[in-house]
């Protein structure tokens, strides 16, 4: 079986290397080819998402648009299509139809709501090329849709969808604990310039926290609502060693639709390494943790604070800290889901 793996970003962003890239070991020693195409290649990526580009979601769609249309004519040549979020960052018309003409089978895999809105909207003179319920559309005609989280794969099923509750997971034996803890209470956060706001709901709780270090990871000016903090970039090679840094891992959500289709991957990652996580009780993370004993809630300003001052305590941290990485191990790990998505591939021919 050869698969044709259609990633809408290079391996630089999370959403592919979590949703295809890490499975791709597994499958090839199962028999299963991979060819793995961005719609973008890293060096465009970087240049075209980088800070003071004018105009940059332009430039962006010209250098997407020929690029995936010719790889969709390119998709006969396999037995299966693998989709990873969206056929390009704008829904353009015509695209689906010619992916569906030319895949034998189609798989759609969503981590994200891309179906309420694109990720680059076109403007202008260009909307009327733009067919907005493409991704609806996308789970009726695929023969197999894998949603990151049960909402996402409700609405699929809306949709007339044969849809499987696929969650990202984590490799654990690339996420694990630190031997040794950070010597001072240390409160961190793990994200990406997109995501920083969501830290707002969190700002007044970790501005007037005491005593402990706070560290944002990723979030650049973005996350300058949080005004004693150490900010670091995020790195592929440091991720992990940064993490491990974290006494108490924190992953804060606004309350909204496009938030209902996040997967809860920094939680995953947070409990991957032993780190205990405290996170807004919506979406996805609400079945991952339970509130008590693998991890902690938090909605208003005061529950945030009397989250982080409960969780000073070394003991408690430990046991939710091991109580959420043996939920990741149980239910979240790679080592679980990479036979299961071999076997969900393998369904198709």
């Amino acid at each position: 079986m050869h698969v044709l793996f259609l990633t809408l970003y290079p391996e630089t962003a999370a959403s592919p290397r979590y949703r295809v890239l890490q499975f791709l070991p597994y499958l090839r020693q199962h028999g299963i080819e991979c060819t793995v195409k961005s719609a973008v290649t890293e060096e465009q990526y970087r240049r075209l998402t980088g800070s003071g580009r004018r105009g940059r979601a332009l430039w962006y769609h010209l250098a997407e648009t020929p690029r995936r249309l010719a790889q969709l004519a390119g998709a006969k040549g396999y037995d299966a299509v693998f989709l990873q979020k969206s056929v390009m960052t704008a829904h353009l018309k015509g695209a689906l139809g010619l992916l569906r003409r030319h895949a034998r089978r189609l798989v759609f895999d969503i981590d994200d709501a891309v179906h309420l809105a694109p990720p680059h909207s076109l403007r202008g003179i260009w909307k009327w090329t733009e067919d907005r319920e493409q991704v609806r559309k996308l789970f009726g005609a695929a023969d197999l849709v894998l949603a990151g989280n049960k909402w996402l794969a409700s609405e699929a099923e809306a949709q007339g969808a044969r849809a499987e509750h696929f969650p990202t997971v984590v490799d654990t034996q690339r996420f694990a604990p630190a031997t040794d803890g950070p010597g001072r209470y240390c409160v961190g956060w793990m994200g990406n310039p997109s995501t920083a706001p969501s830290l707002a709901s969190a700002a007044e709780a970790l501005n007037s926290l005491q005593n402990a270090d706070i560290r944002l990871v990723g979030g650049g000016k973005a996350s300058l609502v949080v005004s004693a903090a150490a900010r670091v970039p995020w790195s592929y090679s440091t991720e992990v060693s940064e993490i491990r840094k974290f006494s108490v891992g924190i992953m804060p959500l606004l309350d909204s639709e496009w938030t209902r289709g996040k997967c809860a991957l920094k939680a995953l990652q947070y409990m991957a390494c032993g780190v205990p996580c405290v996170a807004t009780p919506f979406g996805a993370v609400t079945d991952i943790l339970d509130g008590q004993t693998n991890g902690l809630f938090a909605d208003t300003a005061d529950d945030w604070r009397n989250a982080l001052e409960k969780l000073r305590d070394g003991g408690l941290r430990k046991r939710l800290g091991q109580a959420g990485r043996d939920t990741v191990e149980t239910r979240f790990s790679l080592d679980k889901a990479a036979p299961r998505l071999a076997a969900l591939l393998e369904s198709l021919v």
